[in-house]
């Protein structure tokens, strides 16, 4: 469907750029800069999925098991002040799914290049990645075409 005058919503369906970006890795951010950021958005994470921090901790615990997070805990990981504080990533892990801001792992992951896809996006990029290969074997079969005989004999037996 064509965009229409004023539409700033609908997407450019060939402009994959805006999609998916393409990164390249970024010089590493010194450990206190990444506990930062990292804490941060933690925070606003927090903010964005609208639970309590005490809500939050409970969930990590169960999905944790053994492993009791409580509140004190995540109010001292998301305090940029706490330098000495850092989440593990199994507590990551729990504190991403607890909150269900899968944004998080792009935090974590876009200093060294990397673009997580999931679902629908991710097959999105299989199929464009199909789409390629195709190209280039029909580049290859249309270079051995111009290579072989315009005539193909056919040999029925022996005389």
């Amino acid at each position: 469907m064509a965009k229409t005058r004023g539409d700033s919503q609908t997407r450019d369906l060939f402009d994959v750029e805006q999609v998916w970006p393409v990164r390249a890795p970024q010089s590493l951010p010194k450990a206190l800069d990444m506990k930062r950021q990292i804490s941060m958005s933690m925070m606003e994470a927090i903010r964005e999925c609208g639970k309590t921090v005490p809500v939050v901790a409970a969930e990590m615990t169960d999905l944790l098991g053994d492993d009791e997070v409580t509140a004190q805990q995540l109010y001292a990981y998301t305090a940029p002040s706490k330098i000495t504080h850092n989440i593990s990533l199994v507590r990551f892990i729990a504190f991403v799914r607890a909150t269900g801001c899968l944004w998080l792992w792009d935090v974590c992951l876009h200093d060294d290049g990397v673009l997580l896809l999931q679902g629908e996006e991710a097959r999105h990029a299989q199929a464009s990645l199909a789409e390629a290969h195709g190209r280039e074997l029909l580049a290859k079969a249309k270079t051995l075409r111009s290579q072989a005989p315009l005539e193909v004999r056919i040999s029925r037996g022996r005389k």
